[in-house]
């Protein structure tokens, strides 16, 4: 009987779906033996949280830390293992945490990170994990960022350098934090000095490549794109985009969690509450295209999938070629909930391309 409360749920879930965007929760892995303290894993809201443990890092990995809450992500967990210690023990922290970025100043755990954030990924689950990485190639991956400047130099008093791989929680809080309804290209990084030089940057960022670039006297982020060139199967060209991506998992995780907590195993599987599921469905995603999440100006659909069911039934055993599309949908099977939607994420205006005609 508690069914028509979800539809209100959607529409709260699309209302809040840009502010939410904005306040993901940053990952970082760190090695650091500074002081026995007795957790493995520690989320921090704010800066401050972090200072009162701040004898419990090194300088440099306070340091380093610090910089992911510049932007405003919500929070930064902390996941530390010894200052020997490994990516495994470190992963073995994360599969038991909730996260939306992941990156780490370790070096030597890139490529590490992403086989591990690829694997994860492809487990049914309700949220995404997305790794912010220096110096891998060839990820090809819309979970993937992959950062190609090998180091930079920060504005500060004594010019700190710092390689590519110690800077990325600062671009990691940057990543958390960017909401739905921007992205992160052309993003202003004024707290460096210098960046080291990328050859042939469009070049690179075509390769799937995050680039920080020196425009208008100020190093930016060239353009928001994940590792993704070449798109495979359930994959589009627009994957290439951290903002697409980004809006993407927000939605499925949206639409998992409330199939998960308000219908699987809480009503029979008839047409009726199928129909149902897929009304939320769509009123929530035009709540998205009402605030430009998605294109308002392309048709947004949810329906049972009956190709799908057809299949689904033929394999059974059932023949269910002389029945119609309609009888089809009233014949549900067995647990499954098929379900097909059509919609477009908008992504955000990042070219120009401007024709002026002297009179």
């Amino acid at each position: 009987m508690g069914l028509p409360t979800i539809t209100v749920e959607f529409r709260t879930l699309a209302a809040s779906a840009v502010q939410r965007s904005a306040r993901g929760i940053l990952a970082v892995i760190i090695q650091d033996g500074t002081e026995d303290v007795s957790w493995t894993s520690k989320q921090y809201g704010t800066l401050a949280e972090l200072a009162v443990d701040a004898a419990a890092f090194t300088e440099a990995n306070y340091a380093t830390l610090s910089r992911a809450f510049e932007a405003g992500p919500q929070a930064v967990l902390v996941v530390r293992v010894g200052a020997s210690g490994t990516l495994a023990q470190a992963t073995a922290i994360l599969d038991h945490l909730a996260y939306h970025w992941v990156c780490t100043p370790v070096s030597t755990f890139q490529s590490g990170l992403v086989t591990y954030v690829k694997a994860l990924n492809a487990a049914a689950r309700i949220r995404k994990v997305k790794a912010l990485v220096a110096g891998v190639s060839s990820a090809n991956d819309p979970h993937i960022v992959n950062l190609a400047n090998t180091g930079v130099t920060l504005d500060d008093a004594g010019s700190t350098v710092l390689t590519a791989a110690e800077y990325l929680p600062r671009l990691g809080g940057v990543l958390a934090a960017c909401p739905l309804d921007s992205s992160v290209t052309y993003y202003a990084l004024t707290d460096l000095k210098e960046a080291a030089a990328v050859s042939n940057p469009g070049t690179s960022v075509d390769a799937g490549n995050l680039v920080i670039t020196l425009e208008d006297d100020t190093y930016r982020i060239a353009r928001g794109v994940t590792t993704l060139v070449t798109p495979g199967t359930n994959q589009t060209a627009d994957m290439k985009y951290i903002a697409v991506v980004e809006a993407m998992d927000l939605i499925q995780e949206d639409i998992i969690r409330t199939f998960k907590e308000n219908y699987l195993g809480k009503v029979r599987n008839s047409a009726d509450n199928q129909a149902l599921f897929c009304s939320d469905v769509l009123a929530y995603l035009k709540a998205l295209a009402g605030q430009s999440v998605l294109d308002p100006d392309e048709p947004v659909t949810v329906e049972i999938d009956v190709p799908a069911m057809r299949a689904a039934w033929t394999a059974a055993g059932k023949d269910v070629s002389e029945l119609t599309d309609a009888q089809v949908k009233r014949k549900t099977y067995t647990t499954y909930v098929y379900v097909t939607a059509n919609c477009r994420i908008l992504n955000a205006m990042e070219d120009l391309v401007m024709a002026i005609t002297l009179q």
